[in-house]
C-alpha cells in the first residue's frame, strides 16, 4: 500500500524539477545588434582605464592602466546574462561570462549585484560584447536596454566594466597595486633626523669685521 505515497513523492519531485527548469532557464543575449552600445561601452571603458592611477585611487601602481589595457587585449567576448536563483521568490541577478582569445572561459562572474530585467527593473543590458584589440567591436542584445533611456544604462555598463577589470585585478594584484611598505622602510621613514652640525667658529678676519667699530670722539 506504499505505492500511492511513492507515486505522490515522485510526482512532487517531477513538478519541482519542471518548475526549476522553467524558471531557471538563463536569459541569454539576443542577436539584435546595437551600434550605439558599442560607442557607449568603449567610451565608458576608456574613462575607467584612464582613472586607474594613484591620483584617482590610493594604492594603485603607476602601471595599473597599462596592465588593464594588456588584459583587455586578451578578451574575446563578454556575455552578460541572467542567472536564476534556486527559489523563484528570490530576486535573480545578472552575471557575465568571460571568454579569452586562448579559448578559456570563466562563467558566472559577479557584475555588481544587478537584478535581472523585469517590469519593475527595466533597462539592465543583457548583452554580448565581442572585443577586438581591447575595445568593443560588436554588441548584440535581447533589447532589454531599450526599455530605458541610454543615460540610464550607463551605470550598468560602468558596473560591468568595473568587475571585468576587477576580475583581472584579483588574478594579478601585483600588476595593479603598489607593493606594501615593508617594516624596514617604515622604520627608516620614521627615523629621527640627523643632528645638525655645530656651527663653525668665525675666522679671525670675520671676527675683526664683526666687531663693533669705536665711536668717534665727541659722540
Amino acid at each position: 500500500m506504499l505505492w500511492p505515497v511513492v507515486a505522490l513523492i515522485v510526482s512532487g519531485i517531477a513538478v519541482v524539477v519542471f518548475l526549476r527548469w522553467y524558471y531557471q532557464a538563463h536569459s541569454q543575449p539576443g542577436n539584435t545588434s546595437n551600434p550605439k552600445l558599442v560607442a557607449m561601452f568603449n567610451e565608458r571603458l576608456d574613462a575607467a582605464v584612464s582613472r586607474l592611477t594613484p591620483a584617482h585611487a590610493r594604492g594603485l601602481s603607476p602601471a595599473a592602466a597599462d596592465s588593464a589595457r594588456t588584459f583587455l587585449l586578451q578578451v574575446r567576448e563578454v556575455s552578460q546574462h541572467c542567472q536564476y536563483a534556486a527559489h523563484v521568490t528570490v530576486h535573480n541577478r545578472v552575471v557575465f561570462d568571460l571568454t579569452l582569445n586562448d579559448g578559456s572561459v570563466t562563467k558566472g562572474l559577479y557584475s555588481g549585484g544587478q537584478r535581472c530585467p523585469s517590469a519593475d527593473v527595466p533597462g539592465v543590458p543583457i548583452l554580448r560584447i565581442r572585443l577586438n584589440e581591447g575595445h568593443a567591436a560588436e554588441v548584440t542584445s535581447n533589447g532589454s536596454e531599450r526599455q530605458a533611456p541610454p543615460a540610464e544604462v550607463v551605470p550598468a555598463l560602468d558596473s560591468l566594466i568595473k568587475h571585468l577589470i576587477g576580475h583581472d585585478q584579483g588574478l594579478r594584484p601585483g600588476a595593479y597595486f603598489a607593493a606594501a611598505t615593508s617594516p624596514t622602510d617604515l622604520q627608516q621613514a620614521w627615523a629621527e633626523p640627523t643632528a645638525t652640525k655645530a656651527s663653525q667658529p668665525l675666522s679671525p678676519a670675520n671676527t675683526a669685521t664683526s666687531r663693533t667699530a669705536p665711536h668717534p670722539p665727541g659722540q
